[in-house]
C-alpha cells in the first residue's frame, strides 16, 4: 500500500480502502459487526478527504458517496504531480542541430552595440586601445588584447565543485560580429548530447585568439579541458589569452563594493538589477529537475541568467578598460584602487598624479596607504625629504609603517637619532595595543623595540 500524501490517501490505497467497505450481494437481515465497521470506516475516509460526513448534508446512496471519494481522490493525484510538463521548444527560441557526434539544441541571439547595457555603451568595445587589457592585469603577454577578436565564454554546470563529475550542459559564447554583440548558447538535452554539443563548440572557438571570462582560469576553462578530454577531444583555446575579469574587477572595485560577484559589479557600477533571475546555485537542481521531467518552465530562467552573464562580461570589460583609459574614478577608494592598478602596470607618473587626487577628495581610510605609496615614489625617486614629510603624514593618519619608515630615515640617512627614537615612541604607542592580539602587531612592536634598544646605545656612546 502507498503512503499517503499530504496526509491524503493516493488512487491505489483508496481502492484497497473501498474494496474492504463493500457489502455482500444478498445482506443479512440484520446488522452485522463488519457491516458496522464498514460503515465506520468509510465515514472516517470522508471525513479525511472532505472534511464531513454523511450527516453533514444531504443523504446519499452508497454508490454516490464512493464515486465521490473516487473523483476527490483523482483531483489529489493530479494537484499532487502538479501540471504538465511545458517543452523547451515553447519557452526558449532556438533550434535542434545534428552533426557527425549527434543532436544537441543551439540558441542565437544578439544585441545591437549601439544599446546602453545599464550605464555603459557597448558600442565603445570598437574604441579601446588593444594595450589597455595589458595595463588593466599587468600582465605584459596580454599587451594587444583586442576585445573585438575576443569570445566571452561562460557555462552553467551540473556542480559548482568542479572536477570529472561535473559537466557543462549549457556553454554560452559571446562575440563582436559587424555593429551586434552575438551570443549563441549550446544546450545539451540529456548527458547523451554532449559530444555533439562540444564538437560543435571546437567548429566556433577555433575562430578566436583572445578569452575573456569571470573566474574562467579557475573554473570554467579547466572545466572544459576535462570535459574535451573525456570525450577524446582537445579545448580549442588551450594557449590562448585569457582575460580572467575577476581578478581586475577585484583590483579595481574591491575597496568600494562589498562583493565583485559578477551581479553585484553590475549593479554597483552599471546601474542593472536582475528581476526574477535564478541563484546561480540553484541551477544544477535545475537541469537535473528538466532530466527528469523534461519541463522547461525553470529551464528557461538558466538561458536568461546565462545570456546576462555573457552580455555583462562583455559590458564590464568594455567598463574597466575605460577606467584604466579615461581615469574615470570619482570615489576615492576608487581612484585609490586604480592608482594601484597603474602603479602594478608601471605607469609611475599617472599613478602618483591618481595618489594625489585621492587625496584631494578628502580624509578617509586610505588616506594614510595613499601617502605611503607617495612616500615610496620620493623615495624611490631619490627625494628622501619628501619622502620623511610623507611618512610623517601617514604616521598621524595612523600608519605604523609610516613611522616605521621614517625612524629608519633618521637613523640612517638623516643620522638625528633623538628624531629617530621619536618616531620608534609613536610607532610603539600605535602598535602596542594591538601586540597580543595578532602576529603582525606583535613583530612590530618587537622590531621597534629592537631598534630603540640599538638607538639608545648609539647614544649613550655619541654622548661619552
Amino acid at each position: 500500500m502507498k503512503a499517503p500524501v499530504n496526509g491524503l490517501p493516493q488512487v491505489s490505497d483508496l481502492h484497497h480502502r473501498l474494496q474492504r467497505l463493500r457489502r455482500p450481494s444478498e445482506p443479512p437481515s440484520g446488522p452485522s459487526g463488519d457491516d458496522a465497521s464498514g460503515a465506520l470506516g468509510l465515514e472516517r475516509l470522508e471525513r479525511e478527504m472532505l472534511g464531513e460526513s454523511p450527516g453533514d448534508g444531504e443523504v446519499l446512496s452508497l454508490k454516490a458517496r464512493l464515486e465521490r471519494l473516487v473523483a476527490v481522490a483523482a483531483v489529489k493525484e493530479t494537484e499532487r504531480r502538479g501540471p504538465a510538463p511545458v517543452p523547451l521548444e515553447e519557452l526558449v527560441e532556438g533550434m535542434r542541430v545534428e552533426n557527425e557526434r549527434g543532436e544537441f539544441f543551439l540558441v542565437e541571439t544578439a544585441v545591437h552595440l549601439e544599446v546602453r547595457y545599464g550605464d555603459v555603451p557597448l558600442s565603445r568595445v570598437h574604441a579601446i586601445d588593444p594595450s589597455t587589457v595589458g595595463i588593466l592585469t599587468a600582465e605584459p603577454e596580454l599587451d594587444g588584447f583586442d576585445l573585438r577578436r575576443a569570445v566571452f565564454l561562460d557555462t552553467e554546470t551540473t556542480g559548482l565543485a568542479g572536477g570529472t563529475g561535473t559537466a557543462a550542459f549549457l556553454i554560452g559564447v559571446g562575440s563582436v560580429e559587424g555593429d551586434r554583440f552575438v551570443v549563441r548558447q549550446y544546450f545539451m538535452r540529456d548527458y547523451h548530447e554532449e559530444a555533439a554539443l562540444l564538437h560543435a563548440l571546437a567548429e566556433e572557438l577555433v575562430r578566436f585568439d583572445c578569452l575573456v571570462t569571470f573566474n574562467g582560469k579557475m573554473f570554467d576553462v579547466p572545466l572544459l579541458h576535462t570535459r574535451f578530454h573525456l570525450n577524446r577531444g582537445r579545448f580549442p583555446l588551450s594557449g590562448v589569452r585569457h582575460l580572467d575579469l575577476l581578478h581586475p574587477a577585484r583590483r579595481l572595485w574591491k575597496a568600494r563594493l562589498e562583493s565583485c560577484r559578477l551581479q553585484s559589479l553590475e549593479a554597483g557600477l552599471m546601474g542593472l538589477r536582475r528581476h526574477g533571475d535564478i541563484p546561480g546555485e540553484e541551477i544544477p537542481q535545475v537541469y537535473f529537475d528538466w532530466v527528469r521531467r523534461r519541463d522547461a518552465r525553470m529551464l528557461a530562467k538558466v538561458f536568461e541568467h546565462n545570456r546576462q552573464d555573457i552580455v555583462s562580461l562583455a559590458a564590464l570589460a568594455v567598463l574597466a578598460c575605460q577606467w584604466v583609459e579615461e581615469g574615470r574614478a570619482e570615489d576615492p577608494r576608487d581612484v585609490f584602487s586604480l592608482a594601484r592598478v597603474l602603479e602594478r602596470a608601471r605607469l609611475y607618473d599617472r599613478s602618483e598624479a591618481e595618489y594625489r587626487r585621492a587625496l584631494d577628495l578628502g580624509p578617509g581610510a586610505l588616506r594614510g596607504p595613499a601617502l605611503l605609496r607617495l612616500a615610496w615614489r620620493a623615495k624611490r625617486g631619490g627625494e628622501h625629504d619628501r619622502a620623511a614629510a610623507l611618512w610623517a603624514e601617514a604616521g598621524e593618519a595612523g600608519e605604523v609603517e609610516g613611522w616605521r619608515e621614517l625612524a629608519m630615515h633618521h637613523e640612517h640617512r638623516a643620522r638625528d637619532l633623538d628624531q629617530a627614537l621619536a618616531a620608534v615612541e609613536r610607532g610603539m604607542r600605535l602598535v602596542e595595543p594591538q601586540r597580543h592580539r595578532d602576529v603582525r602587531s606583535q613583530h612590530l612592536t618587537e622590531g621597534f623595540e629592537r631598534r630603540q634598544q640599538r638607538l639608545l646605545r648609539k647614544r649613550a656612546k655619541r654622548g661619552t
